[in-house]
């Protein structure tokens, strides 16, 4: 607990107005704020007395009732009048990495604001830093605002601020290079009056709600895209966003739901993509015009007609574990001995850069299965579908050369979240275009097998860490759940550096492991015998009291899939003995299981 003295102590190392800093004020069309006119966070100086700038680090937290609530804050001496502004934020600190994961808001309305990080176009070590925005306000400005993006005491100071300059505009047209937020009212009709036709490029649309509804959005070309806004599951009222891309100008917005939403927040990222080019072709996994037959014959006496079934599960199990483990750090090795010490089959998903691409080959030798957490580690609904695409696309493509074999898991960098274009959802739609078979997003859900409806879209229960009481609490339920699905994921750069960490993540991990009836399969293992209940045909050739032959017919598959793909099949009661493409096979429990090819 903080003495009252250490919170003094804290308050007065942040910033706060000197007494002979007067308020900034608009002049001429222009207000300047300095980093001595501002509230809330600290105020860095160099030896000579000068000020560098102001941030906000953990010694500012006394400043604030709540974490939330942490800001670096300009209050003008008038509220600033409605309109378009030109901002312009500069900053002494002259090396390029900084923790540039923060807002400038201004406060009024619905509190438009541009973020930094997603908009920031990135200079060498010793340029001068700055970044460049635009915001159209319909309400008047109370203060401005810059605001960290989630809990900032847990990582750096934030990138110093020398000074913001904002400037009264009157533009009429903008490009997609630029960062900009316009707050607009909603008529009584829905429609939404745009000051001009409005950038191409990736967009989203919010506003303040507590009820479900639809909006539509449309080009200069005329073809509509159309987006939903859906509660959350507390069905709170807040501001609730849709993402979408789109290719010519924007100059219709309309909302169909009545009284959805009195006003909106049209919000523009600054559209720069970057291509990577891998050389090569992706491998083909499956090919549905060659069709491949099995021959599989049953004996016994008395056997019933009852055809052969996939059960629920493979190898008589009921339920099935699985992990996954993002971002490919050094130490994804130490993770795969201790998963595979306890009978899991870790998936590990790597990007671009990750250094776990120069130690593939040892954890694919463990037992683990390598994925693809897209080449940059980008969230791709802030991309533009051709680069949503291509990142998806390139690392699969890159994986595959060095590995020699198909990779067929991904994991969504930054999460899923849905962005719209005239196509529809390019997210989901670039990763099944990249021809990835199964896909973890960062929601969470318990579920059965049955429940998962598209493998592109698997939740898990828990992440290591921060989700470990989650994971706890469901483990009970899912023992009891035949059919359940449980998911553990995580990233293995914060299980921690000492012995004891990795000792406690052991402990932790040996709670789930080892369960008899329990199937710990890869995230591709598992995505294969999803496709291979749907896709294996089973038909009866011939039946008599003691005999039974049948042909398994499926489309080419893959030979190294088809190695790692279960067929597992519950045979009629009175069989004793099977034979699988003219070889012996043993029958265990009302039940034979296959490897295609023999």
């Amino acid at each position: 607990m903080k003495t009252p003295f250490y919170s003094l102590l804290l308050f007065l190392t942040c910033a706060l107005p000197f007494a002979s800093a007067q308020a900034p004020a608009l002049v001429e069309g222009q207000i300047v704020l300095e980093a001595e006119q501002s509230t809330g966070g600290k105020i860095l100086r160099y030896d000579s007395g000068n000020v560098k700038g102001v941030t906000l680090d953990r010694s500012c937290e006394a400043n604030f009732e709540k974490v939330r609530d942490a800001r670096i804050e300009w209050t003008p001496e008038e509220p600033l009048p409605p309109g378009w502004w030109h901002g312009v934020i500069e900053s002494k600190h002259k090396q390029s990495y900084s923790n540039r994961e923060l807002s400038v808001v201004m406060a009024g309305g619905l509190n438009p604001s541009v973020y930094v990080y997603a908009n920031y176009v990135w200079v060498e070590n010793g340029e001068p830093q700055r970044f460049e925005f635009w915001i159209y306000t319909s309400t008047p400005t109370s203060s401005v605002q810059i605001k960290p993006k989630g809990d900032l005491w847990r990582w750096n100071n934030t990138w110093p601020i020398s000074r913001i300059t904002l400037k009264q505009v009157s533009p009429t047209e903008l490009d997609a290079s630029k960062a900009l937020t316009l707050e607009l009212p909603v008529s009584e009709d829905g429609t939404v009056q745009l000051p001009f036709p409005l950038p191409t490029g990736n967009w989203t649309l919010a506003g303040y709600t507590g009820k479900p509804g639809q909006a539509l959005v449309e080009g200069t070309e005329g073809l509509p895209i159309e987006l939903s806004f859906k509660l959350d599951r507390w069905k709170k009222r807040r501001v609730y966003s849709a993402p979408f891309h789109i290719r010519t100008p924007l100059n219709r917005v309309e909302i169909l739901t009545k009284d959805l939403f009195p006003s909106v927040l049209l919000k523009h990222k600054a559209t720069r993509n970057r291509i990577q080019e891998i050389p090569g072709e992706l491998m083909t996994t499956v090919d549905p015009s060659r069709l491949e037959i099995g021959k599989l014959e049953l004996f016994g006496n008395t056997l019933s007609d009852t055809p052969p079934t996939f059960p629920r599960v493979p190898y008589g199990k009921k339920k099935v574990v699985l992990t996954s483990w993002d971002d490919g750090k050094p130490q994804d090795l130490r993770c795969a001995e201790i998963l595979i010490k306890h009978g899991y089959a870790p998936t590990f998903l790597l990007n671009g850069n990750s250094p776990a691409l120069q130690f593939m080959d040892q954890l694919e030798a463990m037992g683990a299965e390598i994925g693809s957490h897209a080449y940059y580690h980008t969230a791709l609904g802030t991309l533009t579908p051709e680069a949503a695409l291509n990142n998806v696309t390139s690392m699969r493509l890159l994986l595959e050369n060095e590995l020699g074999h198909p990779v067929i898991s991904f994991s969504y960098p930054n999460g899923y979240s849905p962005s719209q274009d005239e196509e529809g959802d390019y997210v989901l739609r670039s990763v099944r275009g990249a021809g990835y078979w199964v896909a973890r997003t960062q929601l969470t859900r318990e579920q059965t097998i049955e429940e998962v409806e598209e493998p592109l879209m698997m939740r898990s229960i828990g992440l290591w860490g921060s989700g470990n009481k989650a994971l706890v609490a469901a483990w009970p339920r899912f023992l009891k759940e035949e059919g359940g699905v449980f998911y553990l994921k995580g990233h293995s750069w914060q299980i921690g550096q000492s012995d004891k960490q990795w000792q406690k993540f052991d402990d932790f991990v040996a709670q789930f492991a080892g369960v008899p009836d329990a199937w710990y399969p890869t995230t591709g293992e598992f995505s294969l015998w999803l496709w291979a209940k749907e896709n294996i045909d089973l038909n009866v050739v011939s039946s008599s009291g003691n005999t039974m032959t049948i042909e398994l017919e499926r489309p080419w598959l893959h030979p190294w899939l088809a190695e790692r793909c279960p067929i597992s099949l519950g045979v009629p009661e009175g069989v004793t003995t099977a034979r699988w493409q003219g070889r012996e096979i043993p029958v265990t429990d009302g039940r034979v299981d296959l490897v295609w090819p023999q």
